[in-house]
């Protein structure tokens, strides 16, 4: 059963934090129009919001929006958040402005929203120095949370809102549906809704409808791929991976590839499908189908052919709160996922490609923050032990340091003593390492032993005797963590958020390093870089800043672990994009490690590039990346990878190997 939850001055959700109203109310003596407006001097911009006298769910609202010109793009997010709140977009087009209806279920392109409809009214208008958009909508006031439950304004109380604008034009002014680029700033503020309820809010609807928008002056112009071929056999640098089976030349209806890349000498690479809404984890069942997270829809069941090509699609689970996290337990019989919040079971039939009844498993994961994602895995010779990942909540979250806050942990869950409302994450199961500000992709070797790549920090300064050095564009290495045996616990730290891995030594003009040595932002007297050595586990290996491994995969004789690096954000150039693989080896004592040293910043290779990666744009959402976005990784039972593209606009499957 959903339960429904007032949102506003009544109650608030624990991560907001509400201050001093700053919207103004003004009200039309004619009309009994009443607006509640805020007003961002810095950004030009102002947002009007205008209710009902009765604001009982479900209830309307009008919403109206000014920005100048420049601002290529305006939004307002009814939650005061990018996530899991309905955001009302609009943008000049000719002369008039057009409105668009999104919701955001991660860090990732808002996808267009149908349960909020809007009607534009009169006053929209754009100019040359700004553009507005007035439209009543129904359906931003209350909205479905990612725990299932409804969340519903408080029209008699205050709320706290968010603006955000992008200085890049859109993809195409006049579709309600463009692809557009990263916010340039964003802000929040508390709204008086209150103040914006009119008793002729009705009549005032009515007789300012806009039966057709103005026709637009300048022509829409769209910018598309050029046509390819689906399969991509550019060679550049050679990769020693073997992939034992063929790879198809194309696949029908897959379509051509959105954005063109290079290969390892000797690889080869096909677009299995294509339109898929931010593909991100796959997972192969008992019968070889195929299983792909898409993020804010749910899970799609694809049905594979001998060759690697899909020959039929269709919705497994339609649940827009999962994101990222899918695992199978070894019989088949049992699929996972998570949201941001939750984790959930189903029972599974492989060859009906169908689900039973669902099950919360997990609860009580942080609600909100930078990292939303929850991966999992299941343990191959303990099919009871559920690993789950858990970022940060911020690039710098210092209560993580603490394992009690359940952030930047790995732990491990005992599904056989399954309590009967399911684990708390924070209170329940054990450590498999805490101190990883971010590994998103965990894996388990030859030996079932953990492993995990860790997304690390922003942003850096190295601070020493009160002298600050910018060393954020080649700092902090990205990590390669063994955590080994989950059948026990790991209390181990492996240094976030204080502890941190060089890369790039020249950029520390204090004291001499190594790559791979430990470092903290600010030395001092009781905490310093010798510090960590005492006190942390080492990485196995380190990454170049910024490159956001955010999947690893071992091939079969786990020889090779294959990551993905999703893409900078931070860093100028950018870097990432592609796919790459690290050599392994197991050593006489039957442990399997990364064949380079901590030491090396060579201890991978290129295996699936973008041809210029300093166009790519890393920055969140975006349609013009100008590349693909290497996400989640799958072996199937013919040892050929397949690997997802979560451009948000246009995701994309591959299927990678030996040509």
């Amino acid at each position: 059963m959903r339960s429904v939850q007032v949102i506003g001055s009544a109650v608030a959700l624990a991560s907001h934090v509400y201050g001093q109203v700053a919207s103004k109310a003004s009200c039309d003596t004619t009309t009994k129009v009443c607006f509640s407006t805020y007003t961002d001097t810095e950004s030009g911009m102002s947002f009007g919001i205008s209710l009902p006298n009765t604001v009982a769910d479900p209830y309307d609202a009008v919403i109206k929006i000014t920005a100048p010109i420049k601002n290529a793009w305006a939004g307002l997010a009814w939650g005061g958040t990018m996530v899991w709140n309905p955001l009302t977009l609009a943008w000049a087009n000719g002369k008039t402005s057009t409105v668009s209806s999104r919701f955001a279920f991660g860090i990732s392109l808002p996808q267009a929203y149908a349960d909020a409809e809007y009607t534009l009214l009169k006053g929209t208008v754009a100019n040359s120095t700004h553009y507005t958009m007035v439209a009543r909508c129904r359906g931003c006031t209350a909205w479905q949370a990612n725990d299932d439950s409804r969340y519903v304004l408080n029209g008699t109380g205050t709320a706290e809102f968010a603006w955000a604008y992008g200085s890049s034009a859109v993809e195409n002014p006049a579709s309600n549906t463009s692809a557009f680029n990263v916010h340039a700033a964003f802000g929040k503020w508390t709204h008086d809704l209150n103040a914006a309820r009119s008793s002729g809010f009705d009549a005032y609807v009515a007789s300012n409808l806009l039966a057709a928008p103005p026709a637009a002056t300048s022509a829409v112009s769209s910018t598309k791929p050029s046509a390819a071929p689906t399969t991509i056999v550019t060679s550049a640098k050679p990769s020693n991976s073997p992939i034992r089976k063929g790879i198809p030349a194309s696949c029908s209806g897959a379509g051509s590839p959105k954005f063109q890349g290079v290969l390892a000498s000797g690889w080869k690479a096909t677009k299995v499908l294509g339109g898929l809404t931010s593909p991100r984890s796959i997972q192969f069942d008992s019968a070889g189908n195929m299983l792909v997270v898409q993020s804010g829809k749910g899970i799609s069941y694809h049905v594979m052919n001998g060759d690697g090509c899909i020959t039929s699609t269709k919705m497994l689970v339609s649940l827009n709160s999962l994101n990222h996290g899918i695992a199978m337990s070894p019989d088949g019989k049992t699929l996972y996922a998570s949201s941001m919040t939750q984790v959930y079971s189903w029972p599974y039939d492989a060859t009906a490609g169908s689900v039973g009844t669902r099950t919360t498993i997990i609860t009580g994961m942080y609600n909100g923050g930078a990292h939303l994602t929850r991966t999992l895995a299941v343990a191959p010779h303990k099919p009871n032990l559920l690993v789950v990942s858990h970022g940060s909540n911020d690039n710098f979250d210092t209560a993580a340091g603490d394992p009690k806050t359940g952030r930047a942990i790995i732990k491990v869950f005992d599904l056989s003593a399954l309590p009967s409302a399911g684990y708390n994450y924070v209170s329940g199961g054990w450590l498999a390492g805490y101190g990883q500000r971010n590994d998103v992709g965990i894996t388990f070797d030859g030996n079932n032993m953990l492993w995990g790549v860790e997304n690390s920090g922003d942003n850096f300064k190295r601070t020493v005797n009160g002298k600050s050095t910018d060393i954020h564009n080649n700092n902090p290495g990205e990590k390669l963590h063994y955590m080994g045996d989950v059948t026990k616990p790991n209390n181990d730290w492996y240094g976030y958020p204080t502890c941190f891995t060089v890369w790039n030594p020249p950029d520390f003009t204090d004291k001499k390093f190594a790559v791979g040595d430990w470092f903290v932002v600010s030395p001092n007297t009781t905490f310093n870089d010798d510090t960590c050595k005492q006190k942390c586990t080492a990485p196995a290996l380190t990454f170049m800043p910024h490159s956001a491994p955010i999947d690893s995969k071992f091939d079969a004789d786990y020889s090779n672990l294959y990551v993905t690096f999703h893409g900078s954000w931070n860093r100028s150039p950018t870097t990432g994009f592609k796919l790459v693989v690290v050599p392994f080896t197991k050593g006489s004592d039957g442990v399997y490690k990364p064949v380079a040293p901590l030491s090396s910043d060579k201890g991978y290779t290129d295996v699936f590039w973008n041809p210029d990666v300093t166009k790519c744009t890393g920055n969140g959402p975006s349609f013009s990346s100008g590349c693909f976005r290497p996400a989640g990784l799958a072996f199937d039972k013919s040892e050929r990878l397949f690997m997802t593209s979560d451009t948000s606009s246009d995701g994309e499957l591959w299927v990678l190997g030996k040509s």
